[in-house]
């Protein structure tokens, strides 16, 4: 669970989301921008269905890929959050 401080983190409920075929969109209401969800911004989507920690993703990902070293996960999942917080996608939780 989320440490101590920790944000947590959820879907903004305003953006919409399309599906189309195996492809995730997501479209912003107040600019109309749609972006494309790769492979790890749709697991995070998932993920912010509910209020979720940073450290808890990174950590959900390192199950899932884990192969993968652990510094390029929690650096590729951490980077892609914070690109969804900036535009929007995902808010802080309150």
């Amino acid at each position: 669970m989320a440490g101590d401080g920790e944000n947590l983190y959820v879907r903004n409920p305003a953006v919409t989301e399309t599906t189309l075929d195996d492809d995730v969109f997501l479209v912003e209401p107040e600019t109309g921008e749609v972006f494309y969800l790769n492979a790890i911004t749709s697991g995070l989507w998932t993920l912010f269905s509910a209020p979720t920690s940073l450290s808890d993703a990174v950590a959900a990902y390192r199950e899932a890929f884990p192969d993968e070293p652990a510094e390029k996960v929690a650096a590729d999942v951490r980077g892609a959050a914070e690109d969804m917080l900036a535009r929007a996608l995902i808010v802080t939780f309150s």
